[in-house]
């Protein structure tokens, strides 16, 4: 696929507009960032170079928000960018791959949105700064993980995971959900595990968590089926509706992206008849249909869970420190952030998000990260700045709804 230089955040998503949230190319378009630099104190003795994004997204607005971010940020600390895809299936030769045709003498950073191939990766690219972004890194933080061996390259910085990045602590938060709105039965959809392993533990969490509670309680709940139904990439069937379990549902709990792939389906089921009118849903991720906005907190979606887009700025520090050789003092080992959720479960609060917030519009005029935050936690505006002061940051409220407010 022809490369294209400079092309500007709108240009980008219009070259991908149609293709659905959970489709990933594996073309090698581009999008680049200025390549000048200059913050208010920054040190003029600066390395450049390119950062190489490889997302696992080509639409919607957690990438048009990346795109905002990598324009902004990479032009003000003096980089460049291209955005890579990675493999549909988080393959690894195919995410290898994807590196390989972007690789170019000036690049000197990565970040990932998948896992596959990371050991293939940084073999193939010793020097190559790597960190991860809205990915729990399973493959390297567990015992027998295919990329174990990255978790202690030092060139490595871990990940900020895409929510908790454990699923016990998906699966309770949710149970709580459920238990605290008073639904008596449920169901539970979920994208397939082999892509997403922690919500096949989030799924088993929900379950045994609201048996223990039922062991007490005066209604119980039932959570209908023996497993949750598997949505492969795609809208959940409208079959689903024809089975007497799921036409009298309080909630459906989405772990998917479900105002895709469960809110058209569910809305028309209930249009029909064929699904309880009051059915809810409680679910992950956002659009950008202004429909699908008004209606959360208000109408169908009565829960929503965002993992914050701005937590991208864990990448852009952790690589720009280690690229001007001025790493964390204290920084030892990689490790996985959990990710803070922004909760949305009114519509004050979405009204707050859409205003106040660039997760739906890309304006980084309203980001979090501001050059203030920059200065403090960029060692090279900052010398005495310490990962354990910037962790923290990042697993604060600072990443939440209340952000917003």
């Amino acid at each position: 696929m022809k490369k294209f230089r400079n092309v500007t955040k709108k240009a980008t998503a219009a070259v991908f507009a149609g293709v659905l949230a959970l489709s990933v190319l594996t073309g090698c378009s581009t999008a680049d960032g200025g390549s000048s630099g200059g913050g208010s104190g920054e040190d003029t003795n600066t390395v450049g170079g390119k950062i190489l994004l490889m997302s696992n997204v080509s639409s919607g607005p957690m990438y048009d928000y990346n795109i905002a971010f990598m324009d902004k940020w990479t032009e003000e600390l003096g980089y460049t960018y291209e955005v890579v895809y990675g493999d549909s299936a988080n393959d690894p030769a195919g995410n290898l791959n994807a590196v390989k045709n972007a690789m170019t003498s000036d690049v000197v950073g990565l970040i990932v949105m998948q896992d596959g191939g990371l050991v293939d990766i940084m073999t193939e690219y010793p020097e190559l700064y790597v960190v991860g972004l809205g990915n729990d890194m399973l493959s390297v933080y567990s015992d027998d993980g295919a990329n174990a061996a990255v978790a202690d390259n030092d060139h490595f910085f871990g990940t900020v995971a895409g929510g908790y990045a454990n699923g016990e602590d998906t699966g309770k938060m949710l149970a709580q959900t459920i238990i605290d709105a008073g639904y008596e039965k449920v169901a539970v959809c979920m994208s397939p595990a082999f892509a997403y392993p922690q919500y096949a533990v989030a799924d088993q969490t929900i379950r045994e968590e609201i048996a223990a509670y039922n062991e007490t309680a005066e209604t119980p709940i039932e959570v209908v089926d023996d497993e949750a139904t598997v949505l492969m990439f795609k809208p959940l069937d409208a079959t689903f509706f024809n089975e007497p379990a799921h036409q009298d549902l309080d909630a459906i709990i989405g772990l998917c992206a479900g105002q895709q792939f469960i809110y058209p389906p569910l809305s028309s089921a209930i249009a029909s008849g064929t699904a309880n009118p009051d059915t809810k849903l409680i679910t992950f991720g956002m659009e950008g249909s202004s429909d699908l906005v008004a209606d959360v907190g208000t109408g169908i979606v009565q829960q929503l869970y965002v993992p914050n887009y701005e937590e991208i700025f864990f990448c852009m520090a952790m690589l720009d420190n280690a690229i001007q050789g001025k790493q964390y003092s204290d920084y030892t080992q990689s490790e996985v952030l959990d990710g803070v959720y922004v909760h949305i479960s009114s519509d004050e609060i979405m009204s707050n998000i859409e205003n106040n917030s660039p997760l739906l519009n890309g304006d980084m005029s309203k980001s979090i990260i501001t050059d203030e935050v920059a200065q403090k936690y960029l060692t090279r505006y900052n010398p005495d700045a310490t990962y354990a002061e910037f962790r923290e940051f990042m697993l604060s409220d600072a990443f939440s709804e209340k952000a917003y407010e």
